[in-house]
């Protein structure tokens, strides 16, 4: 055991405790799993109901009682949670059993800017369930790494975070001043304390790897780059992979659910946490699923955090989109699959005739051609007009053919219904480091509400 390992278990008792217990599910099998998950929530159905004044009021109004819940189907029976009620009824979320304790906080402006918050349960360690997801890709919260937020401690914090995890040791880039004298900096950091994992915004990432790759700059320790906040399409992945030398992988989460899924090393799709997580793939009011079967179809995510007794969040709408596989991944853990959340921070593009195609669709123009396009971005103007803006790998290197294939493509999904413009130029999508692939003029937040006419991909 090194030095770093052992203050590791000496300074987090709690949450190396809550790790170990995380780690053994690993092992266990999908029906262990699947049951394991239907009791824990079941036991948070119950303590909604007798602690939780949001749901005692809204299961009074659906007419549902905690010993409804028979089977796992019943699930379905509860009421779904929207923002709205997070931001109006803030208060009524939190259990009476919490009542006038301190509770960590969580914040976020929101994909619409509207600010939201949640409290944490204070009795869980949450940070354990990142350090199962950093042991599948071969790297552990021990090690020495590399952090490009837009909030990093800086001072007296820096030094008290400095000396508390001390032998380990963190090197941060401020997503929001990503000057070439600050990315400098972080370099120097990340080769000096011979960093093994970075984590980062999308965006901000593919700033750094950019400025790594003119200065070629190399980073022989780095084993792992984790990205965050934003869907990862192949080409950027591709890029951020070239630029560091070592795998690029991604997780899902939110201000409201941390570490909701995550892929492992053989990168099939995202792994459920559903010893800690429940999702669950829903249609909206205008786009229902298929009866006959939910996987595979694209729909709205619901989750539930199975650890959060403090305030309780059942059957969320968190406002992303994805769908569950119906498939195992090779790595033999038991956790459902789920696929990647391409269309998160997307807009829907309009077409003439009133239908959208979802941005999600937007997002893999690109999948076949990573050895070609380091990014790209879609913009819709208010006039209706598609963008599509792409950077090439090699500027001397001939796309045309390329470029035509995906115009192609597009125009047999579009079928003029827009103009499309195809226009090579650098592409700069990152606000703090968070990234929009997809955005319209015409749907995108606070402008025209979501059609009822969306089309599947």
């Amino acid at each position: 055991m090194t030095l770093s390992q052992l203050k590791h278990r000496l300074v987090h008792p709690k949450a190396v405790a809550f790790d170990k217990q995380l780690s053994a599910v690993d092992g266990w099998s999908k029906d262990r799993l699947a049951d394991y998950n239907w009791q824990q929530r079941k036991a948070l159905v119950k303590h909604c109901a007798t602690t939780v004044p949001f749901y005692q009021r809204a299961f009074r109004d659906v007419g549902f009682e905690a010993g409804d819940l028979k089977s796992p189907d019943d699930f379905e029976l509860l009421p779904i949670v929207e923002k709205t009620h997070l931001r109006e009824q803030f208060d009524e979320f939190i259990s009476s059993k919490f009542a006038g304790r301190k509770m960590p906080e969580a914040t976020t402006g929101g994909t619409t800017g509207e600010p939201l918050r949640v409290y944490c349960d204070p009795d869980v360690a949450m940070s354990a369930i990142s350090w199962r997801m950093l042991r599948w890709w071969g790297v552990d919260p021990t090690m020495n790494a590399g952090y490009v937020y837009r909030a990093i401690p800086k001072g007296l914090r820096k030094k008290l975070i400095d000396l508390a995890i001390w032998p380990t040791r963190r090197a941060y880039l401020s997503a929001l001043d990503m000057t070439d004298e600050n990315m400098r900096q972080f370099a120097s950091a990340l080769k000096r304390t011979r960093a093994r994992y970075v984590i980062g915004y999308v965006g901000a990432l593919q700033a750094f790897a950019r400025y790594v790759a003119a200065k070629d700059i190399k980073f022989p320790d780095l084993k792992v780059i984790w990205t965050t906040s934003a869907p990862l399409p192949e080409p950027v992945r591709q890029d951020l992979f070239e630029s560091f030398g070592c795998p690029v992988y991604t997780q899902y989460g939110s201000c409201e659910f941390y570490f909701l899924a995550a892929e492992c090393d053989q990168q099939s799709g995202l792994h459920i946490a559903s010893d800690v997580r429940h999702v669950e793939i829903v249609g909206s009011l205008t786009e229902p699923l298929e009866a006959s079967t939910k996987m595979d179809q694209m729909g709205d995510i619901v989750a539930t955090d199975l650890t959060n007794y403090a305030f309780p969040l059942l059957r969320y709408r968190l406002g992303d989109r994805g769908r569950l596989l119906n498939r195992s991944c090779p790595c033999g853990r038991p956790y459902p699959l789920m696929d990647y959340v391409r269309g998160r921070t997307s807009d829907n593009i309009q077409m003439s005739d009133g239908t959208q195609i979802p941005g999600e669709f937007w997002t893999t123009i690109f999948d076949d051609f990573v050895d070609q396009i380091s990014a790209f971005q879609v913009y819709q103007a208010k006039d209706g007009s598609v963008t599509v803006r792409y950077e090439t790998k090699d500027p001397a290197r001939s796309t045309a053919a390329t470029i035509e294939t995906v115009r192609q493509r597009l125009e047999d999904k579009i079928q003029n219904r827009v103009k499309l413009i195809f226009s090579h130029e650098k592409v700069d999508g990152h606000t703090g480091g968070k990234t929009q692939y997809v955005f319209s003029e015409l749907t995108g937040p606070q402008r025209l509400p979501a059609s009822s006419n969306v089309e599947s991909y």
